[in-house]
Parts: structure tokens; sequence; C-alpha cells
């Protein structure tokens, strides 16, 4: 018990656990990247030792701050001082919370899109996401169909939703169609096959070309909606925070 020392709260409001939402707040540790929660524990009579638990990926690690007795009794007066933390203000910070949601939020994005995920080897590797499972993303490449740990992982890109402009597909189909039945009309003019054969080929490259008019709209939809930068380490987080 000596060893691992007694818990003791920080205020009475906040008691025997910063949360991520009160150090955003209070300004605790804000050079923490990933904040996940700190407890206090007394040592001995001279030292307090904060446990700082941050986010790496999935995994949670800990992290150790000493503090003297006067450093600590300072740092509560400080906060006693604030204005306690409201469940709005809470609900406004948790939102850039997001590295807390990282199962949440990979689990959540539409399957079928085109997606840029960054290796911890440094390499960028794109392709359609075909699932994520078993904390594993599964992407289609032109090559080969690729599988990669989330451990692995240090930045996706991706579309959060998808939009959808249902007003737009006929125009969609109907320029592939026409585009079809012109590819075909230049080869009848190049080979000059029988009447009945020529209108076969129309007809062929009409029906090739709605078929085609629907990848086109489903990929210009992607392509279209607004794209999310997602980190999964604290220097890949830093980094889009700080090109936002």
């Amino acid at each position: 018990m000596g060893q691992k020392g007694e818990i003791v709260p920080l205020t009475k409001h906040i008691g025997f656990t910063l949360d991520a939402e009160e150090n955003q707040y209070y300004e605790v540790f804000p050079n923490i990247s990933n904040f996940e929660s700190a407890q206090y524990f007394e040592m001995t009579n001279k030292r307090i030792e904060a446990r700082i638990s941050f986010i790496d990926y999935t995994q949670i690690k800990v992290s150790r701050k000493s503090f003297t007795p006067t450093e600590f009794i300072s740092l509560k007066n400080r906060l006693m001082q604030m204005p306690e933390i409201t469940e709005e203000i809470r609900e406004s910070f948790r939102k850039n919370l997001t590295y807390l949601r990282t199962e949440e939020i990979l689990e959540n994005i539409q399957t079928g899109q085109y997606v840029s995920v960054k290796h911890q080897n440094g390499k960028w590797v794109r392709g359609t996401l075909l699932s994520y499972k078993n904390e594993k993303l599964l992407l289609q490449t032109p090559f080969a169909v690729k599988q990669i740990p989330i451990t692995k992982m240090e930045r996706i890109n991706y579309r959060e939703k998808i939009i959808q402009r249902p007003q737009w597909k006929m125009q969609f189909y109907g320029l592939a169609a026409l585009l079809g039945f012109g590819l075909m009309e230049s080869w009848n003019r190049q080979t000059q096959p029988a009447w009945g054969q020529q209108w076969h080929n129309r007809f062929v490259g009409a029906i090739f070309g709605l078929i085609a008019g629907a990848e086109v709209y489903d990929t210009s939809m992607i392509l279209l909606s607004k794209k999310t930068q997602f980190g999964l380490t604290p220097s890949e987080l830093d980094k889009i925070n700080r090109s936002n």
C-alpha cells in the first residue's frame, strides 16, 4: 500500500479523477496529447504523484508526474477559484475528443468509399473500404486486398457522411447512355456492319452506358462529400489541429 500511495481528491467538484473534458477546461495538463484521465496519489509527506492516462491508438498508456505539497496545494487553489464545469461545456469539448471514440468512429465509417490510410512506416495506403472488424481495416487496392491493423495506423482520411442527390441520377444515367451510344456509333462508322448489327451495337452501348452511369453517380457522390481526417496518434492529431 505504501508503494501504491493513497489516492487524494484534486478538488471537491472534480473528485478523485480528472477526466478529459475537465482537463481541457481547467488546463491541468495542456501538453498531454490524447489525455484520458488522471489521478493523484500521496506517496510520501513530501511527494504527490499524478498518474496520467493517455490513449495511443486504442491502447491506454500511463505516465507519471511528481508534485511537491506546495505545488499541489497551489494547483488546488487555482482550480477552486474557477467556475465549475457545466454539462454544456462538457458537451462542446466532447465533440473534439474524438480519440476517446476511435473504435466507434472506425466502425461507423461507410464502406464502399475510397479512403487513405497513413501507415506507421510513413507510407499511405489508398483503396476502397471493404470492412472494419477485429481492430483491422480491410482495403481493396488496385492490386490486392490489404489488411491494416489499427495499431499500424496513424491517420485515416474518409467521408463521414456520403451525400445523396437523387435528382441528379437521370442526368448521370442519360449522359452515360448517350456516351455509350456515341462510342458504338463511332465503331459502326469504322466497321460498317449490317443495318441490324448497327442497331444491336447502339443498344449494347446504351445499356453499358446506363450501367456505367450508376457507378459514376455513386463515385461522384463520394468525391463530392466532405472529407474528414482522423488521427490515431498524438503527433498526427496535433498536425491535423494545426492545419485546421
